[in-house]
């Protein structure tokens, strides 16, 4: 087959798709719709202060060096971030664009859900500490929506295309622990509750793994370049 053909950006559109990511998908999502449901009916949780204490009161070390970065990163660097992420793509393997794109437009459901759900965010009496201030309302949280897209983005686009197999599962790993630290981070500083935080995580597996499962998207994008 010849290369360079117009079916390197646009293969011919299919319905077909991966079962066990829309399954996944699908399940994610009920579960960030129990949370939103239950936010809404009661938007303080005794459960949530608790872990948010816990972990204020946890001497992170050196991690906590990161969390200055990471709170830029998924505030006024969010937009930097996905530009950057983009163009990687775009350069490394533009195949995989269309997944790109599409994974980022999740990023939308902040801005419906955060309007719709319209939680305050934790106050001094309630919690330990509270060293960043970025608006009035909590839930979910942008920071893990932007930065757990982008960063399995980066994975899926890239990783896929140029890492071995044996460093997939590593590459993986890097992601979780990107997000965790970001969650740690939110958390730490008194801008989001436990909740908001799941919540945002919830929200972006939901979006990738449905864009993913789209054998359209993901095929093409995933193909290793090497037999």
């Amino acid at each position: 087959m010849k290369s360079g053909s117009s079916r390197t950006f646009f293969p011919p559109w299919t319905w077909a798709v991966h079962r066990p990511l829309l399954v996944v998908a699908g399940v994610v999502a009920l579960v960030a719709a129990g949370l939103t449901a239950t936010v809404i009916a009661n938007p303080y949780w005794q459960l949530d202060d608790s872990v948010d204490r816990s972990i204020q009161g946890i001497n992170w070390g050196p991690l906590a060096l990161t969390f200055p970065f990471f709170s830029w990163l998924g505030g006024p660097g969010g937009i930097y971030m996905q530009v950057v992420v983009i163009l990687l793509v775009l350069l490394l393997n533009r195949r995989a664009l269309m997944l790109a794109l599409a994974a980022h437009v999740g990023g939308l459901s902040y801005l419906i859900i955060v309007n719709l759900v319209n939680r305050p965010r934790p106050i001094a009496s309630q919690i330990v500490r509270i060293t960043e201030h970025p608006g009035s309302t909590s839930y979910p949280s942008g920071h893990l929506i932007f930065i757990t897209i982008s960063a399995s983005v980066l994975m899926l686009c890239l990783g896929y295309r140029y890492l071995p197999r044996w460093a997939i599962p590593i590459g993986w790993a890097a992601v979780a622990a990107i997000v965790l630290t970001v969650g740690i981070d939110r958390i730490y500083v008194g801008a989001h509750w436990p909740s908001d935080v799941l919540a945002g995580i919830s929200l972006a597996v939901a979006w990738l793994a449905l864009v993913t499962s789209l054998r359209w998207f993901s095929d093409r994008a995933l193909e290793p370049s090497r037999p």
